[in-house]
């Protein structure tokens, strides 16, 4: 099995430039044949997210960032990291 490990520069609460990172890397992935791509603890919204977490906005970002990320993912298994 092909695994590829995602290490990327990830800025708290930039939840576009983080979804953008994740699909792009996914992508390049996928380009590699990998069959698993794996991604940092908190990489859709960054770390680390302190007092952040305490607002349902917040999460409810994170959960709309994790289902755009997963029409992405057809073809490969991802593991990422969400709060």
């Amino acid at each position: 099995m092909k695994i590829a490990l995602a290490q990327i520069n990830y800025h708290i609460g930039n939840f576009e430039s983080n979804i953008a990172k994740v699909k792009s890397a996914i992508a390049r992935a996928k380009a590699k044949e990998a069959e698993l791509v794996v991604f940092s603890e908190l990489s859709i919204c960054g770390y680390p997210p302190r007092d952040f977490l305490e607002f349902d906005d917040f999460i409810l970002l994170c959960e709309q960032g994790i289902h755009e990320i997963a029409k992405a993912c057809n073809g490969i298994a991802t593991i990422i990291g969400a709060p």
